[in-house]
């Protein structure tokens, strides 16, 4: 069933949306320029007619935009069509159009094309549009194999980046839990849930967005954890001032603040402050972590760690909204600040609610 489903929103790929403005300028744009490569090829640069050129124009602009106007309606419910099957379809399609375009031609240009050329233009026309429409849909079909296989590789890039993550993650929190089972084993039973629920979000699929509140619900319990372990150490101050509803990848804010918490307050006696500002602007996502900065500089061993986590995130993020990210550790006199903002834009149930 999932195999079907994923060759059917393939198949729903292959043709761009012809439906847009844009995409039907760009046909506009290669017919004409191939009406111009057919007169050149049949006449010569030095008797290029503007006649002809305005009637095969009219024709060819035909063919192309209600193709386009099939193959838009056609892409809208692909429905249980296989990639083959709408590729062929596909090709009908145009064929057909060309077909009926060029009797209403014959039928309409004062006769000459019926008399003079008859069936043979009509065959002709034909052949050419039958090469034209393959290697149309060839190109379709090379430049959906392209979008897929980078898919694929950011699939697997993306899953080798949080795969990083999941190991540091479930050291750090196994060490809590087994600090907690002598002292406090209530305390250590829901430690141990709270991880569950961190870990059932961890293995879903690299890459996935979610909601900003489903991403604040993860880091929450993982400050949990953390409390159990740092008491009144630990004290944590969210500023969100942005929609719950806007999209964030999954597990970006967990391991920052994971950072802050490992770095900027389990090595003080006195423990410390974490601050979380999360704002949204000119749609743009904007995240502060602060922290105090440690008592004394971390180790090599331990900055090299820091740096490979904030990477991983870095590395993320670029690959999903590619250079719209801009990702910043500012130091200040007592305080660390990480910096994160990426491209977002409203949910369409919101963006809607504001033009309202």
């Amino acid at each position: 069933m999932a195999q079907n489903q994923t060759t059917h929103s393939t198949a729903a790929e292959l043709i761009p949306d012809l439906c847009q403005v844009g995409a039907v300028l760009w046909l506009v744009l290669f017919s004409e320029a191939l009406v111009i490569v057919l007169i050149l090829l049949s006449s010569g640069a030095f008797d290029f007619s503007w006649e002809f050129f305005g009637t095969l124009s009219f024709y060819v602009l035909w063919v192309v935009l209600i193709s386009a106007a099939c193959l838009c309606r056609v892409r809208l419910h692909v429905g249980r069509l296989t990639l083959n099957q709408l590729m062929l379809i596909s090709f009908l399609i145009i064929l057909t159009v060309n077909l009926l375009v060029s009797l209403v031609s014959m039928w309409g240009l004062n006769h000459f094309l019926f008399e003079d050329h008859g069936w043979d233009w009509l065959l002709r026309n034909q052949f050419i549009t039958a090469i034209l429409a393959a290697l149309l849909l060839h190109y379709f079909h090379a430049q959906l194999q392209s979008r897929l296989r980078l898919r694929s590789e950011m699939q697997a890039r993306l899953q080798a980046l949080q795969s990083r993550i999941r190991p540091h993650f479930l050291f750090n929190s196994m060490n809590i839990i087994a600090s907690l089972i002598h002292v406090d084993p209530d305390k250590a039973e829901q430690a141990v849930e709270d991880l569950s629920e961190l870990f059932r979000a961890s293995l879903k699929e690299a890459g996935v967005e979610v909601s900003l509140k489903q991403e604040l619900e993860l880091c929450k319990k993982y400050v949990h954890i953390e409390s159990l372990r740092l008491g009144a150490r630990l004290q944590v101050v969210w500023n969100i001032t942005a929609p719950l509803e806007i999209k964030i990848p999954m597990l970006t804010l967990q391991p920052i603040i994971e950072n802050a918490i490992y770095y900027g307050i389990q090595p003080r006696a006195d423990g410390g402050k974490v601050e979380i500002d999360i704002t949204y602007s000119s749609n743009k996502v904007i995240i502060l972590v602060t922290n105090p900065l440690p008592p004394q500089a971390p180790s090599a061993r331990n900055e090299k760690g820091n740096q490979m986590a904030l990477e991983n995130i870095r590395h993320r993020l670029h690959a999903l909204y590619g250079e719209g990210v801009t990702m910043d550790a500012l130091q200040e006199t007592k305080n660390f600040i990480m910096k994160i903002s990426y491209p977002c834009d409203l949910p369409s149930s919101m963006a809607k609610g504001e033009r309202t």
